[in-house]
């Protein structure tokens, strides 16, 4: 599996694309509520699908650009973008099923338990985006290096 994403992480950046369009059409009345602090913003599960479709296609198209072109990308940088991009991404939308919305009448502990829960469960949310963006760094230093690379072997 290591080989296959190194090979052709645009495969999986494809496939991922086709699976959250589905998720995201199966319930189009659905949708997100994402908390930071006092804001609330709210987003359709179609309207949110496309948006990170539109991402993580541009991500697979210049994987499969720069593949195709036999760019030598550096290997490790490419599985760790991989793995972290989409596994990530994967574990925020767990981390959101896992909140809890429910309120019990009358129980302040049960309440107030939930209420820490949730709290975690925005930390782990907050720590996989930082993750997700802090990786896409290391996805644009293995293009550049590439690049690099291929120019010198040009003038060679």
């Amino acid at each position: 599996m290591k080989n296959n994403i190194f090979r052709e992480p645009y495969f999986f950046f494809f496939i991922f694309i086709l699976i959250f369009l589905i998720i995201g059409f199966i319930n189009p009345k659905e949708t997100l509520d994402i908390n930071i602090h006092d804001t609330y913003f709210v987003i359709t599960y179609p309207d949110f699908g496309i948006v990170v479709s539109i991402i993580y296609g541009f991500i697979g198209l210049l994987y499969f650009t720069l593949i195709k072109s036999n760019f030598k990308l550096v290997k490790w940088m490419t599985t760790i973008h991989t793995l972290i991009t989409i596994g990530g991404f994967c574990l925020m939308l767990l981390f959101f099923q896992l909140i809890r919305n429910g309120i019990k009448q009358g129980d302040y502990g049960s309440f107030m338990d939930d209420m820490y829960f949730n709290e975690k469960m925005n930390g782990g949310i907050f720590i996989s985006f930082l993750s997700i963006v802090g990786v896409q760094s290391l996805f644009f230093i293995n293009i550049i290096q590439s690049l690099i690379k291929k120019i010198k072997s040009f003038s060679d």
